[in-house]
């Protein structure tokens, strides 16, 4: 079973909601190979989600990541993962930095899909309110629409 790993700050908007919406995708598509997670370069351990990042999820996709907990980036999450999608450019660095032998798998989410709309990262949405936070859910589900499409009808996911 292949690993992709979603990394942002905290692990509470983010990457919490790119999980969520990608493990939703891979239902819909019945892809049952591929294990989805999530980490943050400064999470709190166990923090839930954002109450934002809840209520969005619930009310634009029926998903409920109530349950969802904030995990700490570890070494193993990048020993084990397949793909890595970092939410910016720093992110991406930073894991690089630490982890420089996972060069050929840690890509920003933006990169990954392909999308150049001169913003090389998923805008950050803490503080926000409902319409930043939907903004944000809509950014990180495009781009996750080109990965799935990227990995699995391309035939990426085969390598």
């Amino acid at each position: 079973m292949k690993k992709i790993l979603f990394v942002c700050t905290g692990n509470t908007c983010r990457s919490a909601m790119a999980e969520a919406l990608f493990n939703d995708l891979l239902d819909q598509r019945e892809e049952r190979d591929i294990l989805v997670s999530s980490a943050g370069v400064y999470a709190f351990e166990n923090d839930p989600a954002s109450s934002m990042a809840i209520e969005v999820l619930q009310n634009e996709y029926g998903i409920d990541i109530t349950s969802h907990r904030a995990r700490v980036l570890d070494a193993d999450d990048i020993r084990n993962a397949w793909l890595i999608l970092a939410m910016t450019e720093d992110h991406k660095r930073m894991i690089l930095e630490v982890f420089p032998e996972s060069v050929d798998k840690v890509y920003t989410l933006k990169d990954y899909a392909e999308i150049e709309d001169g913003r090389a990262n998923i805008s950050d949405p803490y503080g926000g309110d409902y319409d930043v936070y939907k903004a944000c859910a809509y950014e990180i589900e495009t781009a996750l629409i080109n990965v799935a499409e990227k990995v699995f009808d391309n035939g990426d996911w085969l390598l």
